[in-house]
């Protein structure tokens, strides 16, 4: 019998000053660093100067301890975020501060 995929809550386990914190790493790293950004189905992509690379790896550690609903695929300087349902608004909403990740805009 097949089950259903278990969902994961979309949640985060972080103190208010810890959410500061971290949205504070990634602002830095994001405006010194940043390369590119865009939105892609399910989620975000992001990739920084190739340097920047182990900031990126710890921040990304970082998140899948905090927020397992997130699935991310960390490739070098570059990674992708993305998440099921409700969950991909969630996550473009972390980060739409930065250009080429705000939601995309239904046509009038």
């Amino acid at each position: 019998m097949d089950q259903a995929p278990t969902r994961i809550p979309i949640a985060c386990s972080l103190t208010a000053q810890d959410l500061t914190d971290r949205g504070a790493a990634w602002r830095k790293l994001l405006e010194i660093s940043l390369v590119a950004a865009d939105r892609i189905p399910g989620g975000i992509r992001l990739s920084v100067h190739p340097g920047s690379a182990g900031s990126l790896r710890d921040l990304v550690a970082l998140e899948r301890e905090c927020c397992p609903w997130i699935r991310s695929r960390l490739d070098g300087s570059g990674v992708t975020f993305t998440a099921q349902g409700a969950g991909e608004a969630a996550l473009v909403e972390m980060f739409s501060a930065v250009p080429g990740v705000r939601p995309r805009e239904s046509p009038q």
